[in-house]
């Protein structure tokens, strides 16, 4: 069983994507209580840090703390997934 789903059952079935917005996938601090879209769970799939800003609701405080004070795993995975998207926009002009 993946972390993805793991976290949903740990959380009654919320969680929340924690990272940068990736537009037309997630938006940031969108909760998902059916589980996640399409775009989002592939992403999630092959991009493990993208998996690792997908939480359970009852860790959202604490992933908000860390992204706002720049610190943390939580932190990493953002700044990861962060410069991921801006190189892909490099490569897209």
């Amino acid at each position: 069983m993946n972390k993805t789903k793991q976290a949903a059952e740990a959380s009654g079935g919320t969680l929340v994507y924690c990272g940068p917005t990736i537009r037309g996938v997630a938006q940031q601090w969108t909760c998902y209580t059916n589980g996640l879209t399409p775009g989002l769970a592939a992403l999630a799939a092959e991009d493990r840090a993208v998996a690792g800003l997908v939480l359970p609701l009852e860790r959202l405080p604490d992933a908000r703390k860390q992204i706002a004070y720049k610190y943390g795993r939580i932190y990493t995975l953002y700044k990861r997934v962060q410069a991921g998207l801006a190189e892909k926009t490099k490569q897209e002009v």
